[in-house]
């Protein structure tokens, strides 16, 4: 859908583990103006085995194409630590207590409700209806 516009943002509910994920993914986008290795490093993680964690996330920034040297130091800078904690602040203002979580219009989306819902959702939002 060309008209819709998608804002990936970190929200590592998940424990430490998660967090560890999420720095990873803040980082990998502090060097990807594009957007494109980002895209690229989420696909990877969260289509692999396993939880998401430091290790897997390092291994899907390198297979994206990051570069290792400044995303080792780019995880412990005040700027990943700001980004995480401004999707924090920004989910509890919006009432997300969970992942994944969706805003379409006004409408807040909470969990996994297929595709379908979605594009039912995203109908409602541009023209009052679930088909537009």
């Amino acid at each position: 859908d060309p008209k819709l516009k998608v804002v990936l943002k970190e929200f590592p509910v998940l424990g430490p583990s998660s967090v560890e994920a999420a720095q990873v993914g803040v980082a990998v986008r502090m060097q990807d103006p594009s957007g494109k290795k980002y895209l690229d490093f989420h696909q990877k993680l969260l289509n692999g085995k396993g939880q998401a964690d430091k290790a897997r996330s390092m291994a899907a920034a390198r297979d994206a194409g990051a570069d290792m040297a400044r995303l080792e130091k780019d995880l412990t800078s005040p700027e990943v630590r700001a980004t995480l904690e401004e999707s924090f602040k920004l989910a509890e203002a919006m009432g997300m207590n969970g992942t994944p979580s969706y805003v379409i219009g006004k409408q807040v989306v909470i969990g996994a409700v297929g595709v379908e819902t979605l594009r039912e959702k995203i109908g409602i939002a541009r023209c009052g209806k679930a088909t537009c």
